[in-house]
């Protein structure tokens, strides 16, 4: 993910205030997505909920569970081109072998046609 996109909480079901949501985004990134979803999992609490992340005592279960939702999408999307690439340079690869070998093959067929 490139680090000048942001979640957009301001589009977010749970955002309260600009100031609040910088500051649970700001727990959010320092904490890392997997630490957060092992906090998430570790109770049985509804989006409503409150709960700690990093230094903020009181987040919205709803707001994290969130950003960890545009986080997953954002890591597809990026593996999702990252593969797009990869195949793309495997085809070219292929392709650029094939030439290659006609090219061998071509060669070798006009020495033994025309070997003086």
């Amino acid at each position: 993910m490139t680090t000048d996109e942001k979640f957009p909480y301001h589009t977010c079901t749970w955002h309260h205030s600009d100031d609040a949501s910088e500051r649970w985004l700001s727990a959010l990134e320092k904490t890392g997505a997997e630490n957060v979803r092992a906090r998430l999992a570790r109770f049985e609490h509804s989006s409503h909920a409150s709960i700690a992340v990093g230094t903020e005592p009181n987040m919205t279960a709803g707001f994290a569970q969130e950003w960890l939702a545009w986080r997953d999408q954002q890591k597809s999307a990026e593996q999702a081109a990252r593969l797009d690439r990869q195949i793309f340079w495997t085809r070219l690869a292929a392709l650029a072998a094939c030439v290659a070998g006609l090219s061998a093959a071509i060669g070798w067929g006009w020495t033994i046609l025309f070997k003086p």
